[in-house]
């Protein structure tokens, strides 16, 4: 299920405080669609280590840049996004509402998860960089 417990071995994460209160309003919205998604997405952030600011050590956070491999080696990057009204979706768009950018969310280079694909097959992926704007 998309909704996975939280495996011992789980990397730590980080969340910025901004990004929480806009993932809290996303999650209070969030339709019955969108059920398993809104569980993992809220699991990820009640695990979380909630921040201030960005730390020395980047972590992926709405908007960031990532870039990471799967369990095939396969490279992969985009921007984390959160569907805002009126807000432009950038083109390496990765959904915070998908279950690899929930996955994602909060993770620094070299750290790695599993987590459970749409169709229910298990990933690993492991973050190689991230850029942060500022």
């Amino acid at each position: 299920m998309m909704n996975r417990k939280v495996q011992i071995g789980d990397p730590p994460i980080r969340i910025l405080r901004d990004d929480l209160q806009k993932l809290e309003t996303l999650l209070d919205s969030m339709h019955r669609s969108y059920a398993r998604i809104s569980m993992f997405l809220q699991q990820e952030v009640l695990r979380a280590d909630i921040v201030d600011h960005q730390t020395r050590r980047p972590f992926v956070r709405l908007g960031s840049q990532v870039h990471f491999t799967d369990d095939n080696g396969a490279a992969h990057s985009g921007t984390l996004h959160m569907p805002e009204e009126g807000c432009p979706v950038p083109p390496d768009a990765i959904s915070i509402l998908t279950p690899v950018g929930c996955a994602l969310l909060g993770l620094s280079p070299g750290q790695s998860i599993t987590y459970q694909t749409v169709d229910r097959r298990e990933k690993r992926i492991t973050v190689t960089r991230v850029v942060n704007g500022e």
